[in-house]
Order: C-alpha cells, then structure tokens, then sequence
C-alpha cells in the first residue's frame, strides 16, 4: 500500500525546502478517499542526482499515488551486463517530481540534488520482489529490471538492498527509426549523442528544430553567453509540462564542458554556491539543446579564464508590461529610457523579451558590483516620477496595473536575464517566440504586438541581413564609458 508516514517522520517541514504532500497528489484525493483500484498508477518518472554524504542517484516511479524510489548509488548502468546495487527507499509525495535544490545540512538526505533527467515509463512486471519498465527520458532510455536478490534460496520481501539491471532490447521492429532519433553526432571535434529528436518541445515543434535553431544561430549568440555562468530552464516534455531551472552542470556533464563554482547568495534552496554552466562553444550549445533546455538566463557579469567573478560589463532594464499594457507601451518608455542613457555616454540596445516585454542593455565599466543596480534604480524613480501614471519602478504587481514596470533588479549580481536569441517556453502564430535584439528605428516605429514578436525563422533572417544588433552590448564599436552613480537627466 502506498504509504507516505516513513517520510514525513524523517523530515521537519520548517528545516528542509522538501515537499510534503498527500497520497495522489495535490490535484487529486487523499489516500484514505482513494482505493487501490481507482487511484491511477501513472507513468512518469525522474532521475535526481543527489550529493549527500556520498553522490548517488535517486530513481523514483510514479505509483498509485505516490513514487515509489530506489538510491542507486553509480547510477542506472549504460549497458547490459553486472547489476547494480539499489536500495529501496521509503515513498515519495509526487510533488517531488519537480523538486531540486539544497537540502540543508544535518537533515535526513542533506545535500544538493538535481533533475537528471525524467520522463515516462511503461510497466512490464510489478511485484514485491521485481519491478521491470521501460524507460523513456531525455538521457536514459531503456529496459531495466530492480530485482531483490535470492540470498541462500530465501527472497526477504523485508530487505532493502535491491538490483538494478539493464536489460537487452526487444528486438522487433520499433514504430520510428531508432537511429535516426538518436544519432552519433561530431560537433567541433566532440562526440554527442543526440536522442528523441522527434519529442515535441512546441506544438508541432519537435527537439531536432530546436538543436537545428541554436545551432544555426551560435556564432551570434556564443559572444552573449561566454563567460557568464548560465542557468538554464529545461523542458524535457515540452512547453505545456512542467519546466524547472538548473544552476549545476552536473556530475555526468561531459568531461570537456566548461563548469564554474560561484557563490549563489539568496539561494531560495539555502546553497551556499552552485556549479553552473559556462557555454564557450557550438558543442555544448547542441548539448544543452538535446536536453531540452529552452531558455538561457544570463548575470550581467562574467568569470575570467581563472573562474574569478569580475565586476558586470552591462547594465539592463527589464521592461515588464502590467496589466492593460503590452510590449508596444514597453517600446515607448525604451525610447525613455534611451535618451537618459545616452545623456551618460552610453550606447543601448534594445531588444524583445520574447515572452511580454523588453530590455534595454548597454556596455559598462564600473569597479563597485552594485554601481549598475544603484545607477540602474536611480533612473527608474526619474521615469516613475515624470511618468507616474505611465511607469512604476515598485516591484508589488498591485503598483504595476496599467503601467511599466521598469525593473532595475536585474542588475543584482544574484539575478539574471534572459539572453539575446535565446528561445522563450512561448509560441505565436505557430512557431516559438525568441528574445530578439531591435533597432531603434523598430522601436520608434512599433504599434502592435505583431511587429515585435519573432520567431527562430525571423531571427536567422535577421542576423544574415543585419549581422549581430546586440553588438553594442559587448562593447562592440563603442565606448565602454565608467558608470556615474546616477544619471545626469535627474
């Protein structure tokens, strides 16, 4: 019977961030209204990596209402062959399919842990003793079989060390071209392994046309991501499931992937540091894309070729539309924002959000970490108060109804904004939405939705036409001036 006391006993719900939820779930009935024959069996199932006293790898299914879990302390093997151990675990609420974060210290299972990866499964055999599946996940894909082992003629139904087994491929035919799905691929001298490229990530829109766009658009966006510790929002069953972030590459991440150990002040998981992902070239672009990752979010600072956190080198606006607004009032007050910048010497550049809004950046130089946050929130009081009615610079979503919100936060070391072409968990008229960099000339002549909504196809035409207009960003062909305290204008 699917039980969740052993769990609840082992935590204290105001130490760890850990969810605390019901049998079947918070949508559904609790377990003593649910019977075992109606209470659904379900299929999906997640893959966490769990750094606690010693790395391991947490295996939980969807069953009746809970997850059922096994420790599997070298992970899922890749092949056939040797078992491997796997100890079974006490049930899980569902809510933690989605979990990742920082277990603090002290508590049972304290440690890091992330989504490795998740996805469905399909049941072949399921009993006291032996419980075979089939995976279907983003990295792993297979038969397995978690068996208790016959210790002298005698299976304790009691005991918790477990096996874990990969077993052969059925050979019949499979209904799609298996190969072609997951191919071998070679992407500037690195071997990767491609998989479910026919998964739809957007209606219609399956994974290979997003490996295929980032791809294609790399040589104008690796410029905006070298450097920057990235986190990364994925989507391993597309937009219209849920999504989570991911600061830590990862202890499976390809040996040659660049890793950076920085400090996460503020963590809402309470870690102390995180080691994020550092994209420097097309391969593990290809490599984050095959995981399914959407989104890029980027700090306005980067790490030099030692890992050491330098000052930022730009500062942002993030123009966030409230209600009864839309990205069009966005452009009037980018062109605000444009003139009080250019009044200090400095060169925006705006561009979509891809998803509501906009963003203006300009290229910076500054020693103090906080200059841009403290220039950055000085001109979003002087816009909200020649604008009152038309611009709020107060985060509370109840100041923000029919106005602007002209987020200066952004610029905290702690946070990031989304990167200029990367892809939005959005779609419009059919195609995903990307975060598309504008001329000024756009922005002044903008007076619908429409003109500023792009799609992956619309940003390839763009950078044949235009090449790079985020360039100035970079401090490309411009002045990278010293940030004042606060703008001249006020």
């Amino acid at each position: 019977m699917p039980d969740l006391s052993e769990y609840n006993a082992k935590r204290d719900p105001a130490r760890t961030p850990e969810p605390f939820g019901q049998v079947g779930g918070p949508a559904g009935r609790s377990g003593a209204e649910l019977t075992s024959s109606d209470r659904p069996a379900g299929d999906r199932f997640v893959v966490q990596e769990h750094h606690a006293r010693r790395l391991h790898y947490d295996v939980r299914f969807e069953r009746d209402g809970v997850l059922v879990c096994w420790a599997v302390p070298r992970g899922l093997p890749d092949k056939p062959g040797a078992p491997r151990l796997a100890v079974h675990t006490e049930d899980h609420p569902l809510e933690y399919l989605e979990f990742h974060g920082e277990i603090p210290a002290g508590e049972y299972g304290g440690g890091s842990m992330t989504i490795w990866d998740s996805g469905r499964y399909e049941t072949e055999k399921w009993s006291d003793s032996e419980v075979a599946v089939t995976l279907h996940g983003e990295r792993v894909s297979g038969r397995f079989v978690f068996f208790k082992p016959d210790r002298d003629g005698r299976n304790d139904h009691e005991e918790k060390d477990w096996l874990v087994q990969r077993r052969k491929t059925d050979t019949a035919a499979p209904p799609r071209d298996a190969s072609a799905q997951s191919p071998r691929v070679t992407v500037g001298g690195r071997s990767l392994r491609l998989s479910n490229l026919d998964k739809e990530l957007y209606p219609d829109v399956p994974k290979a046309s997003v490996v295929d766009y980032y791809a294609r658009v790399a040589d104008t966006l690796l410029p905006h991501l070298a450097g920057r510790p990235l986190t990364l929002r994925r989507f391993p069953d597309g937009i219209s499931a849920p999504s989570f972030y991911e600061k830590n590459a990862g202890a499976k991440a390809p040996e040659w992937l660049r890793s950076v150990t920085v400090p996460t002040p503020g963590s809402s998981r309470g870690s102390a540091t995180a080691n994020f992902v550092v994209v420097e070239e097309l391969a593990t672009l290809v490599y984050l894309a095959n995981l399914a990752v959407l989104e890029l979010h980027v700090p306005q600072w980067r790490v030099d070729e030692d890992d050491r956190v330098q000052p930022p080198d730009e500062l942002v606006f993030d123009l966030d539309p409230g209600e009864g607004t839309t990205v069009v009032d966005c452009a009037r007050i980018a062109e605000r924002v444009r003139e009080v910048l250019a009044a200090d010497g400095l060169a925006p550049c705006p561009k979509t959000s891809g998803s509501k809004g906009m963003q203006v950046s300009a290229a910076v130089r500054v020693d103090d970490p906080g200059r841009t946050s403290t220039y950055a929130k000085a001109v979003a009081e002087l816009l909200a108060r020649e604008t009152p009615r038309r611009v709020t610079s107060i985060m509370a979503k109840d100041r923000r109804r029919g106005k602007i919100f002209v987020d200066w936060s952004q610029n905290n070391t702690a946070k990031t904004t989304v990167a200029p072409y990367s892809l939005r968990a959005r779609a419009a008229n059919g195609a995903p939405t990307v975060s598309t960099p504008l001329t000024w000339d756009e922005v002044e002549a903008a007076r619908e939705v429409r003109e500023l909504t792009f799609s992956p196809a619309d940003v390839l035409a763009r950078v044949e036409a235009h090449g790079d207009l985020y360039a100035a960003a970079l401090g490309e062909g411009v002045t990278r001036p010293e940030l004042p305290e606060a703008p001249s204008a006020g």
